[in-house]
């Protein structure tokens, strides 16, 4: 496909994106931009990056020992607002 049929096929779904507008009341125009504005802004993002953080903590002295008390508080923690409703 060409440029030329491109921007013209472009043009086209603008057109027909434009007639399908043509309904809806001032709220949904607007909640429309908004999604719009938000696709422009993914669009500008684009691909997340993928951070290895395998062997960040190498040659680190790491103590463990208060992750079995921090385990207890979080599940009586749950416990409580299981039993509480």
């Amino acid at each position: 496909m060409s440029n030329g049929e491109k921007m013209n096929k472009a043009a086209i779904t603008k057109h027909e994106i434009y007639n399908k507008l043509v309904d809806f009341s001032e709220q949904d125009l607007s909640d429309i931009a908004n999604f719009i504005d938000f696709m422009r802004h993914k669009k500008k993002l684009g691909a997340k990056k993928v951070v290895k953080l395998q062997g960040i903590l190498k040659g680190h002295d790491i103590d463990l020992s208060a992750l079995k008390e921090i385990k207890q508080q979080a599940w009586r923690h749950v416990d409580q607002e299981h039993n509480n409703g």
